[in-house]
């Protein structure tokens, strides 16, 4: 226990977080909190290690949970109340779309941040300007169709809890000072420049991507090639990428080990650097727990202090969440500190069983022990977020991670050409083929397909497979009864949830209609077979985005496409011209009689004149309607009526 001290209060207080994100009444937990205060002053004063660990272990979780309370403590938004005009002032730009350019801002009368979205914005903004728009504040939008990624939890764990439409920026302000001011505006600098000395898009994409944190440069097909390869770590600013800046900064600061002092010097010149790269690329997640990591490892070193790794990663970690406790929930920062920790309990393993002499071949060796024990570390976690796994992770690896070394070298020299406005265009032209061949490479190893797409599994099998991860260490190095016993006991545990959720499957009907803009999608799951119903024909697109994650989860093995003209039976349902029609109930789509309880769906603004009976059960107005449509609905049927645009889809079990 003793050993693991710093992992175990990290965990604990981990569970902590994730209590209070279950929204658990803390009124229990104060009577607990006092009760291990009580025992630690007991078991001070008696001396007793047992029950010291046990106390510190309850106060963690306690803490945990106070604090992820008290960071995600805000005041309710009357959206009626507030005004049209706002005055905000910029804190950082946002992911953007087509239609709109985004920004966090801060409201400057009730310090609250609020998502903006500016259309056909004509200006830049940066960090620290003030402006005043015309817009309507808004609740940010819930889940609408199943199994989607849920932006309103991914906003509100950054505490945005509001968002702002606008066509245009009244009044602008510009600051022209603050700390963030200056880097955003150094990084467009710094791409303007790469553009005019001949970078190609590839090139400046990488640079942005490892060195500046802004993939928006990034095209798709370079970024799906990534991800089907398994090696999408790469492009995005990670502890790997800290590190070997560390590695860069020690290389050029070697000199300075001719002083008396000159290795403490250089530790921490160095990490002076890391920190000032950190605050660059906006203390990411992956870069803050490496830069914590590398800061605390060396640390130690300079004061002679006993190094442990998992010491170094539960404190680096602790740290993190005591001031951003909601990073528990970042995927970045989960894959992040999974990576790190299978490396290091996993390599063991690898060093035990595979012993190699050779000076190079041991170099490949750590290379690929440290790609798979990371790779099988993140797996339960990309599985169960990205439904996908790659296969050739490994010959990515072997490759990239090498090769994305002297990207970011080149990428230094060629951001250090800029500051000093010089231009070589021999070394452009060497860059820009770099890049070249290794995004080909990349391109020709995605063309294998090696990959497992389509793959869930639930949290509760994610977790397993992490403990039966955990438990091969002592099972292959200790061959310990007790680990090879929770190792099977897991696999079995894994196998009885699957064939619970698949009997489960194969005993339950499913009517639901999706929420899909200008169109009318209705899907009817028959076990593990879906029907797909639509007024207009299903693009890649829609089908991507509102089908394919309710076809992965549900486990659906067969998917057919219909019509809503079509008129056909099935051994669940039938479909008639009007409705769809079950044993317990109607779905009607235009005026029909019905005996069964029914239910009556509004689509393309067509208005149904149904009576209000004992028999209908709720109206349905889809996101194909009109916005007048929908208003004259709710005056005329509020208390039965779903609007799947604002309500998101409706679903029935039969």
């Amino acid at each position: 226990m003793k050993k693991y001290l710093f992992f175990t209060l990290t965990i604990c207080f981990s569970i902590g977080i994730i209590l209070s994100e279950l929204l658990i009444p803390a009124t229990n937990l104060r009577i607990i909190f006092f009760l291990l205060i009580i025992l630690l002053f007991i078991s001070l004063l008696k001396n007793n290690n047992r029950q010291n660990i046990i106390a510190f272990l309850g106060i963690s979780m306690i803490l945990g949970y106070y604090i992820h309370q008290n960071y995600n403590r805000h005041s309710r938004i009357d959206f009626e109340s507030v005004s049209k005009i706002h005055l905000l002032k910029v804190v950082y730009s946002s992911n953007s779309t087509e239609k709109y350019t985004n920004y966090v801002v801060k409201d400057i009368e009730t310090n609250e941040q609020i998502l903006l979205h500016i259309k056909s914005q004509q200006q830049t903004l940066y960090p620290n300007d003030e402006i005043i728009i015309f817009g309507e504040k808004r609740e940010i939008q819930q889940l609408l169709n199943p199994y989607q990624f849920d932006y309103k939890r991914f906003l509100n764990r950054k505490r945005i809890y509001s968002q702002i439409f606008t066509d245009e920026i009244i009044s602008i302000h510009k600051e022209g000072n603050g700390v963030r001011n200056w880097v955003a505006k150094s990084k467009v600098k710094i791409r303007k420049e790469l553009t005019e000395q001949g970078y190609s898009l590839e090139s400046r994409a990488i640079i942005s991507s490892m060195l500046l944190g802004d993939r928006t440069e990034l095209s798709q097909e370079l970024n799906q090639s990534y991800v089907a390869t398994g090696v999408v770590h790469i492009l995005s600013i990670s502890g790997l990428h800290v590190m070997m800046i560390y590695m860069i900064l020690q290389f050029v600061l070697q000199p300075l080990l001719k002083l008396k002092q000159g290795r403490k010097i250089r530790i921490i010149i160095s990490l002076i650097f890391i920190w000032i790269f950190a605050f660059y690329v906006e203390l990411e997640p992956p870069v803050f727990r490496s830069a914590l990591m590398i800061t605390i490892y060396y640390i130690s070193e300079l004061l002679n202090r006993p190094k442990n790794i998992f010491h170094t990663l539960s404190l680096s970690a602790f740290i993190i969440l005591v001031f951003q406790p909601n990073y528990l929930f970042d995927v970045g920062f989960q894959l992040s500190f999974s990576a790190v920790f299978f490396i290091v309990w996993l390599n063991p393993i690898f060093e035990h069983y595979w012993k190699v002499k050779n000076s190079f071949l041991k170099k490949i060796k750590i290379m690929i022990e440290t790609s798979l024990s990371a790779q099988l570390g993140t797996l339960p976690i990309s599985v169960l977020y990205f439904n996908q796994l790659s296969g050739l992770f490994l010959f990515g690896n072997l490759v990239l991670i090498p090769a994305s070394f002297l990207m970011i070298c080149g990428g230094i020299i060629s951001i250090l050409l800029i500051i000093f406005d010089l231009n070589i265009p021999i070394y452009t032209w060497l860059f820009n083929h770099f890049i070249y061949y290794s995004n080909q490479y990349i391109y020709w190893l995605a063309s294998f397909k090696f990959i497992a797409k389509d793959v869930y599994i639930s949290l509760f099998t994610a977790i397993l497979i992490g403990v039966i991860l955990y438990a091969s260490k002592p099972l292959f190095l200790k061959k310990s009864k007790l680990a090879l016993f929770v190792c099977l006991i897991s696999l079995f545990l894994i196998q009885v949830e699957r064939f619970y959720q698949i009997n489960q499957l194969n005993h339950s009907n499913e009517l639901i209609v999706f929420n899909q803009y200008k169109n009318s999608i209705i899907g009817i799951r028959n076990q593990r077979s879906l029907a797909i119903l639509s007024e207009n024909p299903l693009d890649e697109k829609t089908y991507n985005f509102t089908i394919k994650l309710y076809k992965i989860h549900e486990r659906i093995k067969d998917v057919s496409f219909y019509s809503y003209d079509s008129d056909f039976k099935h051994q669940h349902f039938i479909k008639h011209p009007n409705s769809i029609e079950t044993k317990s109930f109607k779905l009607l789509l235009n005026e029909e009689d019905s005996t069964l309880p029914f239910y009556v769906l509004i689509h393309q603004s067509k208005l149904y004149p149904f009576e209000n009976n004992n028999k209908l059960k709720r109206v349905i107005a889809d996101a194909s309607n009109y916005p007048s449509i929908v208003t004259e609905l709710e005056e005329t049927s509020d208390s039965v009526l779903w609007k799947t645009s604002q309500q998101g889809y409706f679903s029935i079990k039969f």
